[in-house]
This record gives structure tokens, sequence and C-alpha cells, in this order.
């Protein structure tokens, strides 16, 4: 709730400023534990702070004190009818469904939630022993009642679970850009190397060390240009 207050606009009078519209859109969208606080509760946790022409004026401790309508707990991501088992369902099987599932997603009482089976098994997807055969259409037409009364919890789910996709793409792309460069760092300092060596090369300036001579290497000598040796004459 610090988090929240310091982030969220204020007048100048440091009040947060919510107009009619605010109060059911904060309860319908998650920020508060529509499971635990039914929305009358919550809308009457505004009336002292309510003004003549029906908007808000909350200051930081009447904020806080709103902290108890915080849902509290793990968020999933948000349930996926098109991915339920296909094939026969008791009707025990459909009513875990409900209750593990569809309920936490959506505003369907079980009376709506019945009467939409028996229209399912009223269109022949049943076997033969009365069972609700689930297939394509099936998991569609539960899709379609979820999307259509969806629970302030699903919508939390649901943007957060759009925050995560956001930051996990935004991570993607920095680590992406981020290798690219060193890619490129490190083929540009190749191709440095690479023109530098050439460039000895042509010149002639090697780094080879300097062949030895050998016998072959030397001078070679006219023997007729050599002088004997002067002969001693002895008396």
């Amino acid at each position: 709730m610090e988090y929240i207050w310091e982030k969220i606009p204020k007048t100048k009078e440091g009040l947060v400023h919510y107009l009619p519209g605010d109060i059911p859109y904060l309860y319908f969208n998650g920020f508060v534990d529509a499971v635990q606080f039914p929305y009358e509760e919550w809308e009457s946790a505004f009336d002292d702070v309510k003004q003549s022409d029906g908007s808000y004026l909350v200051g930081r401790d009447k904020f806080m004190s709103l902290r108890r309508f915080r849902y509290v707990g793990p968020l999933y991501n948000p349930f996926d009818a098109h991915r339920v088992r296909e094939g026969e369902w008791t009707d025990e099987d459909l009513q875990k469904l409900y209750d593990r599932s569809i309920k936490p997603s959506s505003g369907i009482t079980q009376e709506v939630y019945w009467n939409s089976i028996k229209a399912l098994k009223g269109q022949g997807l049943t076997a033969k022993n009365g069972n609700l055969i689930v297939n394509k259409a099936v998991k569609t037409q539960l899709a379609y009642l979820i999307e259509r009364f969806p629970s302030p919890r699903r919508r939390l789910e649901k943007e957060v679970h759009r925050i995560r996709q956001e930051r996990e793409a935004e991570y993607r792309s920095a680590v992406e850009k981020r290798d690219a460069s060193i890619f490129m760092a490190g083929k540009l300092a190749s191709e440095d190397k690479q023109e530098k060596f050439q460039a000895l090369q042509s010149s002639g300036k090697g780094t080879s060390p300097p062949a030895k001579k050998t016998l072959s290497d030397k001078p070679a000598i006219d023997i007729r240009k050599l002088k004997k040796p002067p002969r001693k004459i002895s008396g």
C-alpha cells in the first residue's frame, strides 16, 4: 500500500481524488479481495470521505486503512477453458471443475453453470450413461461464459499476466541486443587482427626468423687466383 500511495496521483493538498466510478472499478478489477468482502462493505468504507458531488477525497491514513480489503495470496496464470481435458466427465468431475476453476474465475453462479451443462447435454453431447462428453465446442462455451462474466480475481490475474509477458519480452530483447553487441565486438576485433596480419605480409615484415646460412651460401673462390707460397732456398 505504501508503494501504491507513493505512485498514485494526488491533488495539491496531497489527497487522492476518486470519482464515483473509481470505487466499483477498483473492486471489480482485483484491488479488493472480492471473495472475502462484498461490494457493499467496500463501498461503505468511503462514506466518511464522500463529497457533495459524489467524489471522494482520500488522505494517507484513510488510504492505509483500506489495506484490510486487499487480496493477499498467490496469483496464478488465468484459467484457460480451452485446456480442459476432452472426453467423458461425470457430474462429480464437473462440480470439481466449477469449484476449483470456474467459480474463482467468473461470476457464474452454480445455477447458471448447471443450466449450461444441461443445455450442452441436450445437444447430444452425452455418453450412454448420461455423462457429458467434453469436446472443443463445450470448451468454447465454457470459455465464453468465463470471459462474459469474469471475476475480479480473474481480471487481476490477466493484468498481472500481461505485465509479466511484457517484462519477459523486454528481458529477452535486452539479452538479444547484448549478445549481438558482444558478437559484433568480437567479430570486429578478429577482423582488425586479420587486417594487421595481412598488412605485415604485404610490407615484407614477417615475423619468421632469418634463415641460417649454409656452406653453399658462402662466396665462391677462384682457385686460379690463389698464390703459391714462396719456396725457401737453402744453401
